[in-house]
């Protein structure tokens, strides 16, 4: 079997930031403390040293700060993390496998990267199937394995890495509530109450600023990832030959790019959003100058927060829409590209190094990795954690980031910042979001001819998908496109590899 997971991660850096965490022995309390099995205890008072490369999503974390220090009461583990920038990590990695200087545990990116794809199948990281076994030394391994994240996480029937557990619901469509409410406009349930509720509020210009209807980026960023499912994008589309057609090439993604055509010739888009960065599409919907944003759940107490520093009724909601084929809700695998051991590792070391992310997959240190320590960085209200000002400020991605933790639903939901019950509000809002969402299916399933032939026409597809909205091309010139790219002998190749890496899939799955 020959399944992966397709989102590539975004991450490294040229500048690649080295930071200690010396940890002392504790092995009392809460299920953190307790690192590993027979190897760790063996050796409980000498410090398990890993250095790692890993992403960087926000400031350098003060390694030296209360939350860390806490890490170092709860573990026995030396870290020396190189940060990388997210935006650069992909590069910064790939420049470590082709000279093969790798630290020992490396932060993965997706499986249709090349280059790490090929490291894989030619050893560079520790093969773990013959040590986790049936995990009946890893407990909690084992009930994040029953969630199925080792299935999307095998190459040839193997599994190399620990998935990062993360809640499937993630994205959504944020709306400016207060905007909608303040024109008595429900909020939408449809596209065409979206499009019509958009025009209202870019003809009221309730800011005085000329708001964007629907800020997006690039080659339509997050909104397009929100939208593809409600086109059925994720619906499995098969050519005439039974070959399982990548989404992009859809005719259901020809809608999708027609129905975008019509908001960008509406002006509810960014005339320049094809050139626009993800920074500058934020802080448009961050800043009271747009209506409407493809981002994550969470973020709709970010966004009201720092709305309401220029509107204090001002309120961020996600909307859920439904499409022709389905509701606008994305779902995401419920795990994020996990730890990679280098085979440079020798073998008693990877064992500790397997103890101590099987400690970090409890309740208890997601809990502390997302939150911190209560009564330092929170305390509790009506049954949920509310920040303190110190906790707002050590209490980062990079906090929990590094960590297999197990499985919430509500993880990447909640925001550790809003009031108690806003996050109540957002929990109640997404319940039945994993229902009524879909998931992409390349996101694990793979075609090894794909990945080498699709970089050719990435530039060019992405070039087309543009000038179809804005107007250069005609949807039809765009479907002919399509089709001229789906007829290439390579293609159907590519097809048919998906179709297989299908069958395998289901056939493997749960084993």
């Amino acid at each position: 079997m020959s399944v992966k997971r397709n989102k590539i991660v975004s991450a490294l850096l040229p500048l690649g930031l080295s930071i200690s965490l010396l940890a002392a022995c504790s092995q009392e309390g809460s299920a953190p403390a307790a690192i590993g099995n027979t190897n760790q205890k063996d050796k409980k008072d000498e410090p398990l040293k890993i250095s790692m490369a890993w992403g960087l999503y926000n400031e350098l974390p003060d390694m030296n700060n209360s939350f860390w220090k806490e890490f170092k009461k709860k573990t026995n583990v030396d870290l020396d993390i190189q940060w990388i920038p997210s935006a650069n990590y992909q590069q910064k990695l790939e420049l470590m496998l082709a000279t093969g200087d790798i630290p020992e545990v490396v932060l993965g990116v997706g499986y249709n990267v090349p280059t790490f794809y090929k490291a894989i199948e030619n050893g560079m990281f520790w093969d773990l199937t013959p040590f986790l076994g049936d995990f009946s030394k890893y407990p909690n391994l084992k009930k994040n394995k029953e969630t199925g994240v080792f299935d999307y996480n095998r190459v040839n029937g193997k599994i190399y890495t620990l998935p990062r557990m993360r809640s499937q619901v993630h994205s959504s469509l944020l709306m400016r509530k207060d905007w909608l409410d303040n024109l008595k406009i429900p909020m939408p349930t449809t596209l065409d109450e979206y499009k019509a509720a958009l025009q209202a509020i870019v003809k009221a210009n309730p800011t005085g600023q000329n708001p964007i209807g629907l800020t997006t980026h690039g080659v339509l960023g997050g909104a397009r990832d929100v939208f593809m499912p409600g086109f059925g994008v994720y619906d499995p589309t098969y050519d005439k030959d039974g070959g399982l057609i990548r989404g992009l090439l859809t005719p259901q993604y020809a809608d999708m790019v027609e129905w975008f055509r019509g908001l960008y010739a509406d002006g509810l888009l960014p005339k320049e959003f094809s050139t626009m960065k993800e920074p500058q599409s934020l802080d448009l919907i961050g800043s009271g100058k747009a209506a409407s944003l493809g981002y994550v759940v969470r973020a709709d107490w970010q966004y009201t927060e720092s709305n309401r520093k220029i509107d204090p009724n001002a309120l961020v909601r996600s909307a859920v829409l439904k499409g022709p084929k389905g509701y606008a809700i994305n779902l995401r695998s419920n795990f994020a590209p996990g730890m990679f051991i280098s085979k440079k590792v020798p073998e008693e070391k990877l064992k500790r190094i397997l103890d101590f992310y099987e400690s970090t997959a409890t309740a208890e240190f997601l809990k502390f990795g997302e939150y911190g320590v209560e009564g330092i960085h929170y305390t509790m209200v009506n049954g949920y954690p509310k920040m303190t000002e110190l906790g707002s400020k050590e209490m980062v991605i990079s906090s929990y980031d590094p960590w297999v933790l197990t499985y919430d639903p509500g993880f990447k939901i909640r925001n550790v910042n809003a009031p108690p019950e806003f996050n109540k509000e957002t929990e109640s809002l997404v319940k039945d979001w994993t229902e009524k969402g879909k998931l992409d299916p390349f996101s694990y399933l793979i075609s090894d001819t794909f990945n080498d032939i699709w970089p050719k026409y990435q530039d060019e597809f992405d070039t087309k998908t543009v000038q179809a909205i804005i107007g250069k091309i005609s949807i039809n010139d765009f479907r002919a496109y399509q089709e001229q790219l789906r007829n290439l002998p390579e293609m159907k190749k590519a097809f048919q590899e998906f179709t297989k890496s299908e069958k395998e899939f289901a056939a493997n799955k749960g084993k």
